[in-house]
């Protein structure tokens, strides 16, 4: 399954600054592995690559992850508000800056997470969007990895610390779906089922047919 959501990208131009490539999916899909696979074939390739994550390691971030370790600790609504402010911090201190300086930004994990997961909780997925849309950066493409549950529960299941909120099934069930109804045109759609390197081979096809100057001259 390569199946992209997206109409056709105007080519980049050179010296235009920055591009900002984001990961999504379910837990257990594979995208934090192909942040770091893109991020070293960009780096062999000479190009300025910074890989990020959210929730970040900063103080709401931070919050975030004592809270996953129980999901009963914070309304849905409480927790939405925790990943705004995290997400306002990082695209202040870390994308914004990074981008203006002509970097490539790999974002492991964005606002369409939050769309997924806390729209999974029961809020409106159309009113977290709109709170978003007052202040995100939006990617050139981002690429959903996606797997069945019982797959992500499996790679799941292997991780030394797994959240709780994480290990429910029908959630998750409920999380997927969400990234599957995503019609934004930057989304493109991946099978996660495959091999990693075969993954990583069509986000590179992908890439440099939208991107042509990522190609070496």
């Amino acid at each position: 399954m390569e199946k992209s959501q997206k109409k056709e990208l105007v080519p980049k131009k050179a010296g235009e600054p920055g591009l900002f490539i984001v990961f999504e999916g379910i837990d257990g899909c594979g995208k934090s592995t192909q942040v770091e696979l893109l991020a070293k074939k960009l780096r062999r390739r000479g190009k300025k690559a910074l890989t990020l994550s959210e929730p970040t390691a900063g103080r709401w971030g931070q919050k975030i992850r004592e809270s996953a370790l129980d999901k009963d600790s914070l309304s849905p609504v409480e927790e939405l508000e925790l990943f705004i402010k995290d997400r306002k911090e990082d695209i202040k201190n870390n994308i914004r800056p990074a981008l203006q300086s002509g970097q490539i930004v790999i974002l492991d994990r964005y606002f369409y997470s939050t769309l997924a997961y806390q729209g999974a909780r029961g809020l409106d997925m159309d009113e977290i969007r709109a709170k978003h849309n007052k202040f995100v950066i939006r990617p050139d493409i981002v690429f959903i990895l996606d797997v069945p549950v019982s797959l992500a529960l499996k790679r799941i299941a292997s991780r030394p610390i797994i959240y709780r909120l994480f290990e429910d099934r029908d959630y998750l069930q409920k999380v997927r779906k969400n990234f599957l109804s995503l019609k934004d045109p930057e989304c493109c759609l991946l099978d996660g089922c495959q091999p990693p390197e075969v993954i990583g081979r069509q986000i590179w096809r992908i890439l440099t047919r939208r991107f042509p100057w990522l190609k070496p001259a």
